[in-house]
């Protein structure tokens, strides 16, 4: 007498050692596929009749599964799950759902945006939180995200799988860290090198990564964006005394803007590194003016003197003058001289230090001293 139990993921693997019992005379329990038993030549449902030699299931907790594991049959079962099955299970989920669901079928990658935010930032606090039973679920929530957008980009004309998305990454990280894949003995210090290394060999064959702040995800939060960029230059060269302190040293204050201030600060530091990048590119030339062949050069290595010499120099601060007094003209004088009364004894070098009499003064020398209203 033998138990047999299938995977229920895939009952119609069989272990090796259970194909020629399944000839004969054998039960199965009702939750197997009926393509199953139908597979099978002598097979009927449990519970009919005298029991068989061979009891085929694929659920380890059934009555008849576990009455007959009791009695001391022998039981071949198959391999247990691997580290991962579940992740199957999800990917069919979600493709039901993309398939049937109402909501589901009418998202894309852009009306998911705010959702995969959302749940990146749950994580986030979950993480910060402690708690394992939150994480775990934040965790789903986020691998939800995932298996969403992988699901859409299935229908795109140059569409990708879930299995695509899982051979990138296993592509990238066996090409990243190969002597630790490897089973080699390696340092911290190595790794991270290596890292970097292979890190960089991969983006020279990006044609579309031509400055060292490309591809910096800009929609980050400021913050986490200065910081990047800030990694990128300073890994490029960049000598810290040309990093503006406005992007260093942020302040907060209740009536201002610090988020997009800080933003609009990195955005053009970023700016500045791409000119500076170019008329690099265009001096190693020997060029007086960059080109549009700098768009497919590779910058290669840039030397802290060389970010030094082409680095813009900062602006001067505008210059607040101090209030000029206002000129009187002669012109100006006579227009208004109905308006004035001269006194022979005005006494005018009290009022010398003040600009417009002592045009008016000079006005005097050329007319009556005494000028009655007509």
């Amino acid at each position: 007498m033998t138990v047999i139990l299938v995977d229920p993921r895939r009952p119609s693997l069989v272990p090796v050692e259970a194909v020629e019992l399944l000839g004969g005379d054998v039960q199965y329990t009702e939750e197997l596929p009926i393509k199953v038993p139908w597979s099978l030549p002598s097979g009927r449902p449990v519970f009919t009749g005298q029991d068989a030699p061979v009891l085929l299931s694929s659920d380890r907790q059934h009555p008849e599964v576990r009455a007959r594991l009791s009695a001391g049959e022998r039981l071949i079962a198959a391999p247990d799950p691997q580290s991962g099955e579940r992740l199957v299970d999800a990917v069919a989920i979600m493709d039901k759902l993309r398939t049937a669901g109402p909501w589901e079928s009418e998202q894309t990658h852009d009306s998911l945006r705010r959702y995969l935010l959302e749940e990146t930032y749950e994580l986030f606090d979950a993480v910060r939180g402690g708690n394992v039973d939150e994480l775990r679920e934040e965790l789903g929530d986020v691998l939800l995200q995932v298996l969403f957008h992988a699901r859409i980009a299935e229908e795109a004309l140059h569409g990708f799988t879930i299995d695509d998305v899982a051979d990138s990454l296993v592509r990238k990280l066996g090409n990243r860290v190969p002597a630790v894949l490897a089973g080699e003995s390696i340092s911290l210090e190595d790794q991270l090198a290596q890292w970097e290394q292979r890190k960089a060999a991969e983006n020279l064959g990006k044609s579309n990564r031509i400055s060292c702040v490309d591809d910096v995800p800009t929609a980050q939060p400021a913050l986490a964006l200065a910081q990047k960029v800030i990694a990128r230059v300073t890994t490029a060269g960049l000598p810290p005394e040309l990093i503006p302190a406005s992007i260093v040293t942020v302040t907060v204050a209740a009536e201002r803007d610090a988020e997009n201030e800080l933003r609009t600060d990195v955005l053009e530091f970023m700016d500045t590194v791409r000119a500076v990048e170019r008329a690099i590119a265009a001096n190693r030339r020997d060029t007086d003016a960059a080109t549009e062949l700098d768009a497919v050069a590779a910058m290669g290595a840039v030397s802290a003197d060389e970010w030094r010499r082409h680095w813009p120099a900062p602006q001067a601060e505008p210059l607040e003058l101090p209030l000029v007094p206002e000129v009187v003209t002669d012109d100006d004088v006579l227009d208004d001289v109905d308006l004035l009364r001269v006194d022979d004894d005005l006494d005018l070098p009290e009022l010398a230090d003040d600009l417009a009499v002592s045009e008016l003064v000079d006005v005097e020398a050329d007319h009556p001293s005494s000028v009655e209203p007509q």
